[in-house]
């Protein structure tokens, strides 16, 4: 945990991107080339676009994408706005950002954590938009997406008004995610796009097993599950090469084809997924769904 949260200092100290924009009190931050394919970012709870300043900043991603970071509703620099009361509110988030969007493909939708579980719905909504989907450390069961003790705690009247404003803003969006993904759910088995997958073997916070669930209703999506070793919830900073490899190769109607660390000893005696139906995965230690 030590070593997560020096990274995540150390990208937030970056610069953040050098062109930002303002759309009814919702800011946008802006890098790459204007005419390349975009790809827009969205930032899990609590958090900002300052997540992705390492991505903004990253000179091969800058060459090749037009990148588009938003501050949600309720948070960074969009925090005088009240946070979006569904997934369903936050998806014409990608409207301004569309605007931007000179390039002949449609978006890529990238999300870490909340922002990967809200990518989902922005999808289902707006096929025509997307063209394919990046999902970093995200929730897609709703079983797994459930509240744990401490999230039901902190939303207890008495509790809640001793929780910091920003963990609280945090915590009411986690609270109803369960419910969210039931409610896309019966529409995940229609998002016929590449959809790329990265998630931590050692997630504590949200668990490896979606990629057991997305494996089995993403049916119709060109889909590759990348499960990497060693890694927690914040790989997103931690395993950034994996992360910026994935959205240069992710791309509409191209699958994704990226190397990942080798398994540890104990990892590599579980089935991997190579040979997963529906899936172009470079995996290790993924077990096979039942």
């Amino acid at each position: 945990m030590a070593r997560a949260t020096l990274v995540l200092l150390l990208m937030l100290a970056l610069p953040a991107a050098a062109r930002t924009f303002n759309v009814g009190g919702v800011q946008y931050h802006e890098a790459g080339d204007p005419g390349a394919p975009l790809v827009f970012l969205l930032h899990g709870t609590p958090g900002s676009s300052r997540a992705f300043n390492h991505l903004l900043n990253d000179e091969r991603l800058i060459a090749a994408r037009h990148l588009i970071a938003v501050d949600r509703p309720g948070f960074g620099a969009s925090a005088s706005l009240p946070p979006a009361r569904s997934f369903a509110d936050q998806v014409p988030l990608l409207d301004p950002a569309l605007k931007r969007n000179r390039s002949d493909v449609p978006a890529v939708v990238a999300g870490h954590s909340l922002g990967g579980s809200i990518a989902y719905r922005v999808a289902v909504d707006r096929p025509e938009a997307v063209g394919a989907l990046v999902i970093i450390s995200s929730s897609l069961s709703p079983r797994l997406g459930r509240p744990r003790w401490y999230n039901r705690l902190a939303a207890i009247p008495g509790v809640r008004y001793v929780v910091p404003a920003n963990l609280m803003r945090a915590n009411d969006e986690i609270m109803p995610l369960s419910r969210e993904l039931k409610a896309i759910e019966p529409s995940l088995a229609a998002i016929a796009m590449p959809v790329t997958i990265i998630h931590g073997a050692r997630d504590k916070l949200v668990s490896v097993r979606n990629l057991n669930f997305a494996q089995e209703r993403l049916s119709a999506a060109n889909l590759t599950l990348i499960r990497v070793p060693k890694a927690g919830h914040f790989l997103l900073w931690e395993q950034a090469e994996i992360v910026v490899e994935a959205l240069l190769a992710t791309s509409p109607n191209t699958p994704c084809n990226v190397a990942v660390p080798a398994a540890s000893k104990e990892e590599s005696k579980r089935p991997n997924c190579q040979e997963l139906r529906q899936c172009n995965a470079i995996c290790r230690g993924y077990p096979r769904s039942s």
